[in-house]
């Protein structure tokens, strides 16, 4: 990518002969990756969006191995998937089978699998083990779903790489729901600098944030130089912070 420009602090843009990538931070959550996917998705036409960043494990998969979903369902958090129909919004075909085909070096294989997007973050280990039995995902997240309702509505093919940041049998140190409202983080600062015992979870978790990130980072090298030549505009929604 030869040329990028920062046009403001959430929104990373790099145009080359072949290829034109846009890439965004939504923020946690899918009512701003919905509102965020609306104005990128109406104002210029895309190849393919993907929905990329962090997830946590709903099987065995190890920190820092990559999924590619081959579909999202929408989940409630209040008790972990009631309805017994949820919506689904189904991954290209293509751009799974070229992903999961990408090589990579190190331990780690592509695994595909189903996603399923929740409106809460997912505490404790008990409560990812009860929505893998129930829904069969491999993965959960907060945004995806709101991305495909989104890429869907507009037409556009829609793709899932995500990197486990936190395993299926890992509790979070500190219930991170409580930064999601409104002065939250107010809150959940005073409550994390006065609670010694979460700091050992949150260094644990700092490592694997930084784990999961390189594997995407790999993982988007080589899934660049594997596009064909002149095929494609892309819009990669991140849930992450923005690293140029």
């Amino acid at each position: 990518m030869r040329s990028v420009s920062r046009r403001n602090p959430t929104r990373l843009e790099s145009q080359t002969v072949s290829c034109h990538v846009l890439l965004i931070q939504t923020g946690i959550g899918s009512a701003r990756a919905r509102a965020i996917s609306q104005q990128i998705f109406e104002s210029e036409s895309w190849d393919v969006v993907i929905s990329t960043g962090f997830a946590g494990a709903l099987n065995s998969s190890p920190i820092g191995s990559l999924v590619i979903g081959n579909e999202v369902i929408l989940g409630q958090s209040a008790d972990l998937l009631a309805d017994s129909d949820p919506q689904r919004i189904v991954c290209h075909p293509d751009w799974v089978n070229m992903s999961l085909n990408i090589k990579l070096m190190g331990p780690y294989r592509l695994q595909g699998g189903r996603f399923v997007t929740m409106d809460r973050v997912l505490t404790h280990a008990s409560q990812k083990h009860i929505l893998g039995k129930r829904t069969g995902a491999v993965a959960v997240d907060m945004e995806s779903g709101a991305i495909g309702q989104v890429a869907q509505q507009h037409g556009l093919p829609f793709l899932i790489v995500r990197a486990i940041s936190d395993g299926v049998n890992e509790d979070l140190p500190v219930d991170f729901n409580m930064f999601l409202r409104p002065l939250g983080w107010v809150g959940g600062v005073r409550h994390v600098l006065s609670t010694p015992r979460c700091w050992r979870g949150f260094f644990r978790l700092y490592r694997n944030s930084r784990q999961a990130g390189l594997q995407l980072s790999r993982f988007f090298e080589k899934f660049f130089a594997t596009i064909p030549m002149g095929v494609c505009s892309i819009a990669t929604m991140n849930t992450g912070v923005l690293n140029p």
